[in-house]
């Protein structure tokens, strides 16, 4: 993950809320910068998520728009 202004790899969470109907919400810190921001994990099904080599690497990748994935409630 990098930092959303500078783009730093240094990050930290900072805090993470217990998990809510499958939701984890975690603060985030750059410590760069000291930008703070907010993520959301949201369980996906494993029938959605594809593998791509574009960088030389496997990467995770979903194959269907992220509000059919989760749900549009949760978006």
């Amino acid at each position: 993950m990098e930092c959303p202004r500078c783009a730093s790899g240094e990050i930290r969470t900072i805090k993470t809320n217990g998990t809510e109907a499958g939701r984890v919400t975690r603060q985030r810190g750059c410590l760069v910068c000291r930008r703070t921001w907010f993520t959301v994990e949201l369980p996906v099904s494993v029938a959605v998520i594809g593998w791509t080599r574009k960088t030389g690497k496997s990467v995770p990748v979903l194959r269907v728009p992220v509000d059919q994935a989760v749900g549009k409630e949760a978006v």
